[in-house]
């Protein structure tokens, strides 16, 4: 059940490899990829930090049908560009499902940005968010000024598939590297830009935060649990794997996870409220569908919904 102009925490990991290492040229074919989706599709971006072989991301959704495609086609997209850059025709990337909970509660907001920007720092890339150089929107997040409609926003090249020359390795050198980005950027002069937008506050409005003093402190508040949870993660050691390679083989593959995230709840009242919502909701769709079955055109189906195809009403032969 997705709900508009709600708080989603989208994750998709690669189902084995490191295919999006942090380099220059991976922040380049991401951005690209993002910011033409995100002005074709009904979606607002708060914050995102990628790392090699995941992404956590908080969107504001505008319309549901738009914010199930737009986590599709960047999976496809992104797949599309790494396929042409480690010269492989067929590549099956993404584990099938994308996690896509909604956040219910401000405090469970919170948490998630939190968590959210601590992910180089507990993977053990950094010691510090500040200092972690894949995509991300700390520098957005600290810079913006307080308010519900503030943007940071950056122009990126549109950039095809046959713009990109394939590497010679997975871990090529920073001069092939710097070739890449400059064959790249040439091909794409004279082609449309794309503008990529982020507002790093609008969240904080699906929970009735807008006042520039409660956002202000909600800032100084995310920003110290992060600092809190940098000196608290700092001791560990580095990971034992590399991460400054294309690598799309089965070298490394993350753990399976057990459950699968519905939702973001701070207490077990509201996760519990959600839930009744939920069943009730489809509870609803299984009474429109039996109306479809039988052959009622009229069906008030919920706003939330996928209306399903209509079912074969009878036999052919």
């Amino acid at each position: 059940m997705l709900r508009s102009n709600r708080m989603y925490d989208i994750c998709f990991r690669a189902m084995q490899g490191l295919p999006l290492p942090v380099r220059s040229l991976t922040r380049l074919l991401v951005e690209s990829v993002m910011a033409r989706l995100i002005c074709t599709h009904a979606v607002i971006v708060c914050s995102y930090v990628w790392m090699s072989n995941h992404v956590h991301m908080q969107i504001i959704s505008q319309d549901i049908a738009d914010f199930t495609h737009f986590h599709e086609r960047l999976k496809k997209q992104l797949t599309d560009l790494l396929k042409r850059l480690v010269s492989i025709t067929h590549l099956n990337l993404w584990e099938k499902r994308t996690s896509v909970p909604e956040v219910l509660d401000l405090r469970a907001a919170i948490r998630r940005i939190v968590y959210t920007y601590l992910n180089p720092v507990r993977a053990g890339i950094v010691s510090s968010i500040d200092h972690y150089q894949g995509c991300n929107t700390w520098s957005d997040f600290l810079a913006a000024p307080a308010s519900i409609d503030s943007f940071v926003e950056k122009e990126v090249p549109w950039i095809k598939a046959t713009d990109i020359p394939p590497l010679s390795q997975e871990n090529p050198g920073l001069p092939e590297e710097r070739r890449a980005i400059r064959e790249i950027n040439d091909k794409a002069q004279g082609r449309s830009t794309f503008k990529l937008r982020v507002y790093p506050f609008r969240w904080l409005k699906a929970f009735g935060v807008t006042r520039p003093e409660q956002i202000e402190r909600i800032r100084a508040l995310i920003i110290q649990m992060v600092r809190d949870g940098e000196k608290k993660l700092a001791p560990r050691k580095e990971p034992n794997r590399r991460l400054d390679g294309f690598v799309v083989t089965d070298r490394y593959k993350p753990k399976k996870r057990e459950r699968r995230i519905f939702m973001f709840a701070s207490t077990k009242a509201r996760r519990l409220k959600h839930l009744l919502e939920y069943r009730h909701f489809c509870r609803i769709c299984d009474a429109c569908y039996e109306l479809m079955k039988q052959g009622v055109k009229q069906i008030p189906w919920p706003r939330e919904c996928f209306i399903p195809p209509a079912p074969k009403l009878c036999n052919v032969f």
